[in-house]
């Protein structure tokens, strides 16, 4: 996330309030296209290693919009008040427990997919050991109530014009952004709670968010309840599948190719979010280390 810290690089202009109106106007307009862009291609999508990633490339996406606005009003991070400071303070925070959230469900996952995978190299010589690691193997979610506080607009009273915009910039990059994560973290997880108050703690109105995207999305969560879901699904096919061996009997190869390939799969999923969720906790992390140095530099101004 790259924010304008210092004087922009354009010459100074004046800024009359028709102009940062239409500045605004553009960022609230290229918000909404990046929202719809998150539209399924296909039921088949959801969920997929491709579908993840068009989330985290609409998060990244924004966060340059943004950026880009601070500069075509010439307002960068050093001329912040405190109650831009404050409010994009509020966002990454959330944003990072939510990251947070992300990281532990992923954790999970990979433990329980190390276990499967030891499982599944253990049924050829012992099929009884790898049944009782089966039984063994749990697949937990992320243990947040989800409970943040609601995005209330900032007092604009005495403001700046520039920060006004800003504020007001920020609460649409605020309400987006944690709706994505809660897209994210409701995909691993499958539990629609979680999303729907993330929803609400985001202040976000059904008639803000892509209509396609949230029937599909609540559809599709019903029936597929999300990747950790589907490694449970894994977890009971192979059980099953070992159940059915009789003493004695080779243990079926074409089932063990077919577990195991889906367990790849799944592995390639659980490393592509594992990198971007890394990424993106990384960046919000650096923007407030330059935003916080910033306001320590301008409190200490003569």
């Amino acid at each position: 996330m790259v924010l304008s810290l210092g004087q922009s690089l354009k010459p100074n202009r004046h800024h009359n309030s028709e102009a940062l109106s239409a500045s605004l106007s553009n960022f609230r307009s290229e918000m909404s296209n990046l929202r719809n862009q998150l539209a399924l291609k296909s039921e088949s999508e959801f969920l997929s290693l491709p579908w993840f990633l068009r989330c985290y490339e609409m998060l990244n996406m924004s966060n340059k919009a943004f950026a880009k606005l601070a500069v075509d009003i010439d307002y960068p991070m050093s001329k912040w008040g405190d109650a831009a400071t404050q409010e994009y303070l509020d966002y990454t925070f959330n944003s990072m427990n939510l990251l947070n959230s992300i990281s532990s469900s992923l954790s999970h996952l990979s433990q329980a997919k190390l276990e499967l995978s030891h499982a599944l190299s253990l049924v050829k010589n012992s099929p009884s050991s790898a049944a009782q690691l089966l039984k063994k193997i749990q697949v937990k979610g992320p243990r947040n109530n989800f409970k943040a506080e609601i995005l209330a607009k900032s007092e604009e009273m005495g403001c700046s014009k520039k920060e006004c915009v800003v504020l007001q910039a920020l609460l649409v990059m605020k309400s987006t952004g944690l709706w994505v994560i809660g897209l994210v973290l409701l995909g691993l997880c499958g539990d629609i709670k979680p999303y729907l108050e993330i929803r609400k703690s985001a202040a976000l109105s059904d008639s803000s968010l892509p209509e396609e995207v949230e029937s599909r999305v609540c559809k599709l969560i019903i029936e597929k309840k999300g990747v950790m879901e589907e490694l449970k699904q894994l977890i009971n096919k192979a059980a099953a599948r070992l159940a059915e061996v009789i003493p004695g009997e080779r243990w079926n190869d074409a089932a063990e190719k077919e577990l195991k390939t889906r367990l790849e799969l799944l592995e390639n999923l659980i490393q592509g979010i594992e990198k971007q969720t890394n990424n993106l906790f990384s960046e919000f992390l650096a923007a407030r280390d330059k935003l916080l140095d910033c306001f320590r530099n301008t409190k200490h101004k003569p």
